[in-house]
């Protein structure tokens, strides 16, 4: 899951989205599904927002090649957070469609 900054258009979460699915294929990995939730409101302020775009990706990726995606989100002014969780091979994530 990543957050990316409010203030910037559609075009361009389009574009941030396209740059980590490309990532993770060129390092090997397979992207299985983009969840986008959309903008939502923070509990407290992160870098002077109050609410961020939010982004889940379900992907696999080798472990090796993980520090250099994460090097990646640091890296990008646009994206406030992020957090890389591993799930196990039968675990399912359920859309924000369902959720609702």
């Amino acid at each position: 899951m990543y957050i990316i900054r409010p203030d910037i258009d559609k075009a361009e979460y389009e574009q941030v989205t396209a740059r980590y699915e490309q990532a993770i294929k060129e390092n090997g990995g397979n992207v299985k599904e983009v969840d986008e939730w959309g903008t939502r409101p923070f509990a407290y302020e992160i870098d002077h927002y109050d609410k961020g775009y939010y982004v889940l990706m379900t992907f696999t990726l080798d472990t090796t090649k993980l520090p250099a995606l994460e090097e990646r989100f640091k890296l990008d002014e646009r994206v406030l957070r992020h957090q890389v969780v591993r799930l196990e091979e039968q675990a399912s994530v359920p859309s924000q469609a369902a959720a609702a």
